[in-house]
């Protein structure tokens, strides 16, 4: 019998205050009742350890979000507290480079706490079309970073069918 067997089978003798344990343990509808309560606090528990687990994970920074339009795609870049002049960006075929440093806003301050990024960081973006860099435009704004593209949509001929 293995330890978590053995663990539930403790915790019904616990559970069961009474005189009546050893025929609840053999009472086929309690066991199954006891024993769907201890998979759904299972679940319980192994949900709140993936969503702990998942706050935990640092997510990447800087986030972005691509929006795709038939004549244009437009990429949001939010950088609270980055400056224009620590900002680069790049463009390689179809993936969109933006590199920079986030410099603390007081920096003589001791930090007790904080959920912001701070230090150099790059993110490489996928966009859905090779394009030149001339072709690309970007704007800086209140800490929010707006690169967008026109996007040509070749239609060929058609060729008819007999």
């Amino acid at each position: 019998m293995d330890m978590d067997k053995l663990k539930q089978w403790m915790d019904i003798a616990k559970n069961m205050q009474g005189g009546d344990f050893w025929n609840n343990i053999f009472d086929q509808d309690f066991t199954k009742q006891f024993m769907n309560e201890q998979q759904m606090k299972q679940a319980a528990d192994d949900k709140n350890e993936s969503i702990n687990r998942k706050e935990n994970t640092p997510r990447p920074f800087p986030p972005y979000e691509l929006l795709e339009g038939e004549k244009e795609v437009v990429i949001i870049i939010e950088l609270p507290g980055v400056m224009r002049e620590n900002l680069e960006l790049g463009l390689n075929r179809n993936v969109l480079t933006i590199k920079g440093k986030v410099l603390p806003i007081h920096p003589q301050l001791k930090n007790a706490y904080s959920e912001r990024y701070y230090g150099d960081f790059q993110r490489e973006i996928p966009i859905p079309d090779i394009v030149n860099p001339s072709q690309l435009t970007a704007k800086f704004w209140n800490g929010v970073l707006l690169v967008s593209y026109p996007r040509n949509v070749e239609k060929g001929e058609q060729i008819p069918i007999d």
